[in-house]
């Protein structure tokens, strides 16, 4: 079992070993396509961080899919626009957010320049605005996405801000601050904060918010657990839940009724049941399960594994591996799933 990873400055999230990583793409220029347009259908898209590039797999086979995409520096992030057109793809040691076309395989335009060291992002609901975290810059910026222009001001927020996450209704985001251990609000029609810090675990990790926008569940990976947030008192409720060792990724069932952890520590996954709010199955995945996204029907789970280089597939409903993928990525990081 390994220890809990050492942090620096900024929510890295990775093993140290990482930042010894030497960068092989640049975003200097706009390569041209990696291959033929995709066809429609589902894929996987993950970013690796050892070859620094974005990589397509088939959601159904979980084989590779064309070239992959060079993008920034370690990429530790990828969302996709709700259409699945574009994927924006973090880099935190380029400081830069790469905008790639998903289906022909191609960088669009030059990179957005998003603070320093940013440590994740999310878009609104509607796909226009994309909210990046800066790691060491301690805010939090807009960037209009079909501009790729950023809407006013950085919005200052925690220490060393390390995940980020948005209401249903696109009108508040979380933001979870890995020194200050706590979570804070910014109201997106003023991007200001708003309230007060509400405190939860040691070193929180991601954020996901239910898709009813009543709760927001925070990994903790310095207490090795989730807190669980009440979006109308704006409080934690009840007492810590623990899961396995540094959990890190995390993600709401569609239907409400579970929610998945990411245990890098542990090589788990972690089921919540969020009506007793207990654990209620591990899962064993791969080594150093860190990032879990939902496919676009929410039917199944896809938790990348970064030192086994593949990706694990869980059944929403059984709640059993019915997948891996073969050893196709490169320290694989962020995951997202789309239809396109």
């Amino acid at each position: 079992m390994r220890e809990p990873q050492p942090k620096v400055h900024g929510p890295s999230r990775t093993a140290s070993a990482l930042v010894l990583i030497v960068a092989v793409a640049s975003c200097s220029s706009t390569p041209p396509p990696t291959g033929p347009p995709l066809p429609t259908g589902a894929y996987a898209f993950v970013v690796n961080a050892r070859t620094s590039d974005l990589q397509v797999l088939d959601a159904a086979t979980m084989e590779p899919v064309n070239d992959r995409v060079p993008v920034g520096s370690i990429p530790s992030e990828v969302v996709l626009s709700p259409d699945a057109q574009r994927a924006y793809v973090l880099s935190p040691s380029s400081n830069i957010v790469t905008v790639v076309d998903t289906r022909l395989g191609a960088v669009v335009g030059k990179p957005l320049r998003a603070g320093i060291f940013p440590s994740a992002l999310v878009l609104s609901p509607d796909g226009s605005t994309l909210y990046v975290a800066g790691g060491e810059s301690d805010d939090v910026r807009a960037f209009d996405t079909r501009t790729h222009q950023t809407v006013g001001a950085p919005i200052a927020v925690g220490d060393a801000p390390t995940s980020i996450a948005i209401s249903p209704d696109g009108r508040t985001i979380y933001i979870s601050n890995q020194y200050t251990n706590d979570v804070r609000l910014i109201d997106t029609r003023t991007l200001t904060v708003v309230d007060t810090p509400i405190a939860v675990g040691l070193r929180p990790s991601q954020i996901a918010v239910s898709g009813d926008g009543r709760r927001v569940y925070v990994t903790n990976s310095g207490s090795d657990s989730v807190s669980v947030l009440d979006t109308a008192s704006r409080r934690v409720i009840g007492g810590p839940i623990p899961v396995g060792l540094y959990p890190h990724g995390v993600v709401v069932s569609r239907d409400g009724r579970h929610v998945f952890v990411a245990n890098q520590n542990s090589d788990t996954v972690s089921v919540l049941d969020t009506a007793t709010a207990k654990v209620k199955r591990t899962i064993p995945v791969g080594d150093a399960p860190t990032t879990i996204a939902l496919s676009p029907v929410g039917d199944r789970a896809y938790v990348t594994n970064m030192y086994a280089d593949t990706v694990s597939v869980i059944d929403t409903e059984t709640l059993r591996v019915v997948a891996t993928s073969p050893a196709v990525a490169h320290t694989p990081r962020g995951i997202a799933l789309g239809r396109l």
